[in-house]
């Protein structure tokens, strides 16, 4: 610790997250970093009411836990956007790690994202990431290997380091909605900065668990997700070239008819298309022309290059309500 402020500061916000919370903070003090004395790690409670408290100030207890400063912060309720910024306004250290509740990390994840930052005098560095299940059995994986457009794919705040004077200087923080608030800080950092680092690496293990809001919340459109103002918001944000400001504000749309329209009516799906697509209109006339959009950017997953060309031909072709009567389940 340099001057008593920390080389690391870990956010983990909380809520009701009990079940797995040991097993995420574990993976961070079980670490092979040699320098946990510069490492504080912030635990945010969002108001759970379940054992989450409890668990979080167990670890606190420097005689359990000498080797790193665990601060436990508890607020009500106010969402996970906000938790993380305020974690980000209580942070001392030089770089950020964010981590979620029911993840964890791999043994060597700090030294890794820390040595590559250090290395490469760099604002962001991004990795990849594995998605193990219940059991343990890693049912996908993402490493960045080659060269492309990764600081825009890679969407997440975790799987990266963050240089913490960057996200302050440039007030880069979390927007406070129901959808879409990693995408907008991801992308902020994105369009601030040109000093990306990128390693082939998957440290991160972000849980699979079907019975997780992560997995479930956006199954079928519902009316509490704000995804207008989302967009709003991801227009008014710095992009590095046009096309991409165009591509982003067209592609997300598209993802969130495919995958939240599955078990949507045909009738809401069909709704729900023309509010977004009428918006995107509106905003970039030529939008079909968009070469990402055609192709995909490079660097991404064949998974989303295809279905979004698809949808795209779908669109242009003006088949949308043939397709929404074969692809929504729900009558």
């Amino acid at each position: 610790m340099k001057n008593g402020i920390p080389e690391i500061s870990i956010i983990v916000p909380v809520y009701n997250g009990a079940e797995y919370l040991n097993r995420c903070i574990d993976s961070i003090l079980q670490n092979d970093f040699d320098r946990f004395d510069a490492v504080e790690i912030l635990l945010l409670d969002d108001g759970s009411t379940d054992e989450s408290k409890q668990i979080m100030n167990a670890y606190a207890d420097p005689d359990r836990n000498p080797k790193a400063a665990i601060r436990v912060i508890s607020h009500p309720n106010m969402g996970v956007a906000a938790t993380r910024n305020k974690g980000l306004s209580l942070a001392n250290g030089r770089y950020i790690l964010f981590i979620d509740q029911d993840d964890y990390f791999d043994r060597d994840y700090i030294r890794t994202f820390y040595d590559a930052i250090e290395a490469g005098d760099c604002d962001v560095v991004i990795g990849g990431h594995k998605r193990p299940n219940t059991t343990g059995k890693i049912v996908s994986r993402k490493r960045i290997i080659g060269k492309g457009y990764f600081q825009y794919i890679n969407t997440f705040a975790w799987g990266k380091i963050h240089r913490a004077s960057f996200i302050k200087e440039k007030h880069i923080e979390f927007f406070d909605n129901n959808i879409g608030e990693d995408v907008v800080f991801s992308v902020s950092e994105a369009g601030l900065t040109k000093k990306f680092g990128f390693i082939a690496y998957e440290g991160y293990n972000w849980f699979f668990n079907e019975a997780s809001v992560s997995n479930s919340a956006h199954k079928g459109f519902r009316d509490d997700v704000a995804i207008i103002p989302w967009m709003e918001k991801m227009y008014s944000l710095h992009f590095e070239t046009e096309r991409l400001r165009e591509y982003f504000l067209a592609k997300i749309p598209m993802y969130y008819l495919l995958h939240s329209g599955r078990t949507s009516t045909k009738e809401k799906y069909l709704e729900t298309y023309h509010v977004l697509f009428d918006w995107i209109q509106e905003r970039f006339p030529d939008f079909k022309k968009n070469r990402f959009l055609l192709y995909g950017l490079k660097g991404e997953a064949l998974s989303v290059k295809v279905p979004i060309a698809v949808f795209l031909r779908i669109h242009k072709l003006k088949l949308m309500k043939l397709f929404a009567a074969v692809y929504c389940k729900a009558s």
